[in-house]
């Protein structure tokens, strides 16, 4: 038996299995990891990536973070919110319970953090202590901060069970958390409790909110309120899919350029998830 060949063509493979599979997630790495920070005015920056996308507001009053981000992107958040703050309070607000919008939460010990009105013990046990909010959200919380009013609205199921929207009033800017995922086929996961009627009627109380001008999306490009229509068109479409199979390479033909993750998200995962019971 030779070896050496045994080797050579194993090492091809192996090669050749790596190379396929960073093709594959590479796109989506690059899109959840890499970061880019724009400001939307003297005020506001988004920055986008290092996790879901996230908002950096300074007011007369106090600086205000919405959604925390992951480990590195985390860190360069909080400190870049530490400069602007100065002696002003600062708070934070989570759109959601999921890792990539609340691990920075951990750097903002003594802050006020919101949250929705998530059972506590199923936050404890899936966030841990360090990054536990201290104040949930049951429907609406207005802030009035100087120059700025922070709406904050707890819109229930959708992508998990108490999702909130955030509005920037002023500047007619909403902060959708992972309500909206831009040309991305979204995350369904039965663990967050995941609801796609839920979420359909979440995106038509976010078209009923007035003075939207700018919706950042949770993953994906800043854009205006079409993004929500979007959003809704999907799920209409991957519901008529799962009703009628005979229409499924139709849809899936017309979100051919939205991203996705094989085996996690696609318009087949998501008319998987819609089928099943």
């Amino acid at each position: 038996m030779n070896w050496r060949k045994i080797f050579l063509v194993v090492f091809i493979i192996v090669v050749l299995i790596a190379g396929s599979a960073s093709i594959i997630f590479y796109p989506m790495y690059r899109f959840m990891f890499q970061e880019t920070s724009r400001d939307y005015d003297k005020g506001l920056t988004i920055i986008q990536g290092g996790g879901g996308n996230s908002g950096l507001l300074v007011t007369d009053s106090a600086v205000v973070v919405i959604d925390t981000k992951l480990s590195g992107g985390a860190a360069k958040l909080y400190k870049l919110a530490m400069e602007k703050a100065g002696a002003k309070k600062v708070i934070v607000i989570n759109t959601h319970y999921h890792g990539d919008h609340v691990n920075g939460n951990q750097f903002y010990k003594g802050s006020d953090i919101y949250i929705g009105d998530y059972d506590r013990k199923f936050l404890l046990a899936d966030m841990g202590a360090e990054k536990m909010p201290n104040h949930f959200v049951r429907d609406s919380v207005i802030l009035h901060l100087g120059n700025e009013t922070v709406c904050m609205y707890n819109l229930g199921q959708g992508h998990t069970m108490n999702d909130m929207v955030v509005l920037l009033k002023g500047r007619g800017v909403l902060f959708t958390g992972d309500l909206i995922f831009n040309k991305v086929n979204p995350f369904l996961k039965k663990e967050s409790n995941a609801n796609v009627d839920k979420w359909i009627g979440d995106l038509d109380r976010m078209l009923s909110i007035p003075g939207i001008a700018t919706v950042v999306p949770g993953h994906g490009e800043p854009g205006d309120r079409n993004m929500i229509t979007a959003m809704r068109d999907y799920f209409i479409d991957m519901k008529t899919a799962a009703a009628d199979p005979s229409k499924e390479k139709a849809m899936k033909e017309k979100y051919k350029d939205w991203l996705r993750l094989p085996m996690m998200t696609s318009p087949e995962a998501t008319i998987g998830y819609i089928r099943k019971p």
